[in-house]
């Protein structure tokens, strides 16, 4: 039951786990550490720098020698007319053009964005006028919007202010819109970018110094060739201190970076298809369960120390399995729920354990302790140290009870024995190591094994076993432990050495032939010679005489002979029909009823009824029950024979007579042997009752005399099978 219950927690303690694991997962409850985990190996997926993308910045230089921001929007229209001439691939203009100015630099701006034909301009969202949620598109200017492309900028950080990821797809209920990142693959002929990877985007940053900046005065100013920026992806944005948004960004260290910056990674994530996509959520329960089955195996398996060993091992493999999928296929496994409830799930289990083991010690300490002995407290500096101190001190008292025991084997009187539940011989006192000399030198034996060393054979059924020099013992078997302790278990055999009893039962089956065959035939030849002479005219009733006392020898020696056959436990069991038995023990007996003219009534079944039985002896006890009740019958009288099933295997047979009842001296033991006497039927041997008993008790049925003066005796006769 102790272990029932053990495993029972065990089972609830990994449900529990496996729950507290699916929770984490899908629950935002680790997600910040999990975001820190993410960032600290993020060098392991940071993707290569593409060399297509270049970015030009407004920095402290362009202000310096331009001037104040706010630039006139024909500045703009200048700096993108040197990309147009350069052949810029596609230019980037990350500044929100949302309100007027004069008309003529709206008007430049919008015949430069027309003449590129390959601009992207950036929009964003503010909330909802007169409404307490809702967000709608903010554009720039329509004839700014007629001439390029437009894409959308926000970004939100994760809580804890880092930024991660991008929306790729921002969905309102105003609609869907794309990010700026995703327009500009389009527009270089990689259309899926959004629909590859989701409605968002998880994406490492390159280090601060990649890619390289170019001042947008400088390029204004015709510094650069208008090669260098032939066939490039252009991103202008702002850079100078106190312009722009800014991001808190982790390549390793958390550090700011521009918002231009942060585009030009997505776009260089996107390009080099090195955007992170997290793994799905039944995989990582999958796998997480995977891990504490593996975890709670070892705990019920092996040693704590182990279970320790393979708790770490499988934080470590949880770990290294992350960064090699984010390093290898760009894949995010967070494994932090997996390890908390890894981290819980050891010592939790350990209290269990060392729970149980505490109890157990108390249930030791107090098992191995005598009745009328107190419980003797350890030593310690805690609890558990003094309960380990306490059983240790009674395992030295329980190894002297077992040297003792040895003791007791050695002086048993018979040799003795000792297995293992193994069957592997662990001890053997000095008598039977007389038996099996050098034994030891053969270590581990079998019990069959040390048997065919000492060339000793196993005889009527394992019971017996004979030495070489003719001797023969008695095999008793008996099992030692205490449930629940296999390794103190075992059995203890004890050899008894019975070479005279077995010489006895020889000279008693010498002397059953003797009486079955020697001492018949004069009997029976005396009656033969009898019966010749029962005409002649002298000496008739001496004849006679002779006759009836050599059958009287003659039934003496018979009933003598299946007496002390009974005593042997060997019957010839087989599958007999009770009820043909009956009828020909009935049969047998006819003649004799006749002679007196009793009727023998057989209360038979139709069917017949089979049973395990000694056909012989069964036989012969229904031929003294019915051949006692014609011998003590009056003439003219009725003996009743019944047979009927008691149950699947079960009969009951009854004979009942009409005669004068058993004499009062039989009635208190009917079944002892009265010796020979003479009785108004005749002479009788005093057996033929005795030989009915033991039939039904070798047949271990019960057998009930009713007897009543002058009203007759009925035998009930009970088989079970």
């Amino acid at each position: 039951m102790r272990v029932i219950r053990l495993f029972g927690e065990w089972a609830v303690l990994l449900a529990l786990s496996i729950a507290g694991a699916i929770f984490l997962q899908s629950s935002d409850l680790t997600q910040r550490i999990d975001n820190q985990l993410l960032d600290n190996v993020s060098a392991f997926a940071r993707p290569a720098p593409s060399d297509d993308i270049e970015i030009i910045a407004i920095d402290d230089r362009s202000l310096a020698e331009i001037g104040g921001w706010p630039w006139p929007r024909a500045r703009h229209a200048q700096l993108l007319d040197r990309l147009t001439d350069a052949g810029a691939r596609i230019v980037v203009l990350d500044i929100l053009f949302l309100e007027d100015s004069t008309a003529e630099d709206d008007a430049a701006l919008a015949q430069a964005l027309r003449r590129n034909g390959n601009v992207l301009l950036p929009h964003t969202f503010e909330d909802r006028a007169d409404a307490t949620e809702g967000t709608d598109p903010l554009y720039p200017l329509p004839e700014f919007q007629a001439a390029a492309r437009v894409g959308h900028v926000a970004a939100e950080p994760d809580p804890d202010g880092i930024l991660r990821r991008f929306d790729l797809m921002r969905a309102t209920d105003q609609g869907s819109f794309p990010h700026l990142a995703v327009q500009a693959l389009e527009m270089l002929g990689q259309p899926d970018a959004a629909g590859e990877h989701g409605s968002s985007a998880l994406i490492t940053f390159q280090p601060d110094d990649v890619p390289s900046f170019y001042s947008a005065s400088a390029v204004i100013d015709g510094e650069y060739s208008p090669e260098f920026f032939k066939d490039k992806i252009v991103l202008i944005g702002a850079t100078a201190q106190g312009m722009g948004d800014r991001y808190s960004v982790s390549d390793d260290t958390v550090r700011l970076m521009t918002g231009i910056e942060t585009q030009a990674n997505l776009i260089n994530a996107l390009i080099t298809k090195s955007v992170i996509t997290p793994i799905g959520a039944l995989w990582q329960n999958a796998i997480a369960v995977i891990a504490l089955l593996v975890l709670f195996a070892t705990f019920w398996y092996l040693s704590p120390r182990w279970g320790l060993y393979v708790a770490i091992a499988l934080v470590g493999i949880l770990i290294a399995t992350s960064i090699s999928m984010l390093a290898i296929g760009w894949l995010w496994l967070p494994v932090v729920p997996a390890i908390i409830v890894i981290a819980l799930a050891y010592p939790l289990w350990s209290w269990r354990r060392l729970s149980h083991v505490s109890r157990y010690l108390d249930r030791e300490a107090a098992r191995l302790v005598r009745s009328n002995e107190a419980v003797e407290q350890g030593r310690g500096m805690e609890y558990v140290a003094r309960q380990v101190d306490r059983v240790r001190g009674l395992i030295h008292s329980v190894q002297g009870s077992l040297s003792y025991i040895r003791q007791v084997i050695e002086a048993a009187p018979d040799a003795m024995l000792v297995v293992d539940d193994d069957g592997a011989v662990q001890i053997l006192n000095g008598k039977a190591d007389q038996l099996f000399p050098g034994w030891e030198d053969h270590e581990p034996l079998s019990l069959t094994e040390l048997f065919a060393f000492g060339r000793a054979t196993l005889q009527r059924d394992a019971t017996e076993l004979m030495t070489e020099d003719g001797r023969t013992f008695l095999i008793a078997r008996s099992h030692l432990g205490t449930p629940g302790q296999d390794d103190l278990s075992g059995d203890i055999l004890a050899l008894r050495d019975i070479s005279a009893l077995r010489r006895l039962d020889q000279e008693r089956k010498q002397m059953l032939e003797f009486l079955s065959h020697d001492m018949r035939t004069p009997q029976v030849a005396i009656i033969g010679l009898t019966r010749k002479q029962a005409d002649a005219p002298t000496n008739c009733d001496t004849m006679t005489r002779i006759r009836k006392q050599a059958n009287r020898t003659l039934k003496l020696a018979d009933d003598f002979v299946q007496l002390a056959r009974l005593e042997s436990p060997e019957l010839q069991l087989e599958d007999s029909d009770i009820r043909a038995l009956i009828e020909e023990a009935c049969d047998r007996a006819y003649v004799l009823a006749e002679a007196k003219h009793i009727a023998i009534e057989q209360q038979l079944p139709d069917d017949p009824c089979f049973a395990d039985v000694d056909a012989s002896l069964i036989a012969r006890m229904m031929d003294n029950l019915i051949g006692n009740a014609v011998k003590y019958s009056p003439e003219h009288s009725t003996i009743t024979v019944g047979l009927s099933a008691t149950g699947e295997a079960s009969h009951k047979i009854s004979v009942s007579d009409e005669g004068a009842g058993l004499p009062e001296a039989r009635v208190k033991d009917p079944f002892a042997r009265f010796g020979a006497h003479a009785t108004d039927a005749g002479p009788s041997a005093g057996l033929g009752l005795a030989l009915v008993k033991k039939v039904v008790d070798a047949h271990q049925g019960t057998i009930d005399v009713a007897s009543k003066k002058g009203a007759g005796t009925k035998f009930t006769i009970s088989l079970e099978q």
